[in-house]
C-alpha cells in the first residue's frame, strides 16, 4: 500500500524533452516613418505668403519696441527679446518649413523690396542694440535661441 500511495514504481520517471539551446529571434524593428516630402513652395497661396510675411514684420516691430523699452539696459533687452520669441513661437515654427528654400527666399526678397524703407529704422535699432549687448551673458543666451531659428 505504501508503494502505491508514495508513488513508488519500478519504472523510471518519464524523460523531459531536451530543449534546444537556440536564442529567440530578435523582434522585428518597426519600420521608420517615411521622410517628409520636400517643401513645395508652389503650394503657398499669395494670401498665406502675405500673412506670413506680415507676421515677420510684426515680430520685427515687436523686437524694435522691446529695444526701445530696454532703453540701453542689456538685461531688459534680453528679457524683451525672449518675450517676443515666446509670443512668436507659432509663427517661427510655421516659417521653418520655408527655410533654405530658394524659391521662397526669392519670393520673400521681392516682397520685402517695397517694405525696406519702412522696416530699416527698426532693423538698425535692433542691430545697434545687439552690438551694444553682444558681450552681456543674458543677452547671449537669448541670442542662442535666435540662432537656432536660422
Amino acid at each position: 500500500m505504501c508503494v502505491i500511495a508514495c508513488g513508488g514504481s519500478s519504472s523510471k520517471p518519464a524523460q523531459q524533452p531536451t530543449l534546444a539551446n537556440t536564442p529567440e529571434p530578435a523582434p522585428k524593428a518597426a519600420p521608420e516613418p517615411a521622410p517628409e516630402p520636400p517643401f513645395d513652395a508652389s503650394t503657398v497661396s499669395d494670401a498665406e505668403f502675405d500673412a506670413t510675411m506680415n507676421q515677420a514684420i510684426a515680430m520685427f516691430e515687436a523686437m524694435a519696441a522691446a529695444t526701445d523699452a530696454a532703453a540701453g539696459d542689456c538685461g531688459k533687452l534680453a528679457d524683451g527679446m525672449a518675450t517676443v520669441m515666446d509670443d512668436s513661437k507659432d509663427f517661427i515654427e510655421s516659417a521653418k518649413k520655408w527655410k533654405d528654400n530658394a524659391e521662397m527666399d526669392k519670393r520673400a526678397e521681392e516682397w520685402m523690396k517695397g517694405k525696406m524703407e519702412a522696416l530699416m529704422p527698426n532693423m538698425m535699432k535692433i542691430g545697434t542694440a545687439g552690438q551694444k549687448c553682444a558681450s552681456d551673458a543674458k543677452f547671449i543666451e537669448v541670442m542662442k535661441r535666435m540662432e537656432e531659428l536660422n
